[in-house]
């Protein structure tokens, strides 16, 4: 009899304590200040025309790696661009597919989405990633 009343306190208790754990994982934190200036230098790579660099600073910044997924979205999106800018349409594609994993809602602005290099491989990538 004492089970029964003991039971509804502690389904309570578990359902509350369940919908807390899901939620470290939808909310991000700020980023660090090293992986701020890690993307501040790879924009500055990009704008610069210095693809390669964008190609290897997002590669190996452990910055970057360890950053809240819409830091590390923007700087892939930049190294995706980098890729489809030096012919490498396959890496291109599978870094956008990165990104896809990441966010499956994920889109292209408008203007992205028309560029005649990386408009098209976008669209690839959202076919493979099954968008």
């Amino acid at each position: 009899m004492k089970t029964r009343a003991f039971l509804p306190p502690l389904l309570c208790l578990l359902i509350t304590l369940g919908g807390c754990a899901g939620l470290g994982s939808s909310l991000e934190g700020p980023p660090s200040q090293a992986a701020q200036d890690a993307l501040a230098e790879v924009k500055q790579q990009y704008a610069a025309g210095q693809y390669g660099s964008v190609i290897r600073t997002v590669a190996t910044s452990g910055d970057i790696a360890a950053a809240p997924k819409s830091l590390r979205i923007e700087a892939y999106k930049l190294q995706a661009f980098s890729y489809c800018v030096r012919n490498y349409a396959q890496l291109c594609e599978d870094t956008f597919v990165r990104i896809l994993q990441l966010d499956s809602a994920f889109v292209l602005a408008p203007n992205e989405a028309g560029h005649p290099q990386w408009g098209p491989v976008f669209k690839s990538a959202q076919a493979r990633a099954g968008r």
